[in-house]
């Protein structure tokens, strides 16, 4: 399954507007760093497991928290599928 950037970039927001609506309408790209988005760690965390579920899919641990940016989580997204 290929999934776009566009895709992921949608599915990441609507897990940000889940997770923490109060970021919700931040634009973000493929270059953002979760910091620049307000995103701390237990959020971070939020969203991967709302994505998670959304996608049936396990985002590993050890590949989870080295990620910074939204490029890298849609990255990691993307093979997990």
């Amino acid at each position: 399954m290929t999934v776009t950037d566009e895709e992921v970039l949608g599915l990441i927001k609507e897990a940000l507007e889940y997770s923490a609506p109060e970021h919700a309408n931040v634009k973000m790209s493929m270059e953002s760093t979760l910091g620049e988005l307000g995103i701390n760690s237990i959020t971070a965390l939020e969203i991967a497991g709302y994505i998670e579920d959304k996608l049936n899919i396990k985002l590993p641990d050890d590949e989870l928290a080295p990620i910074n940016t939204i490029g890298g989580l849609a990255e990691l997204i993307r093979r997990q599928i």
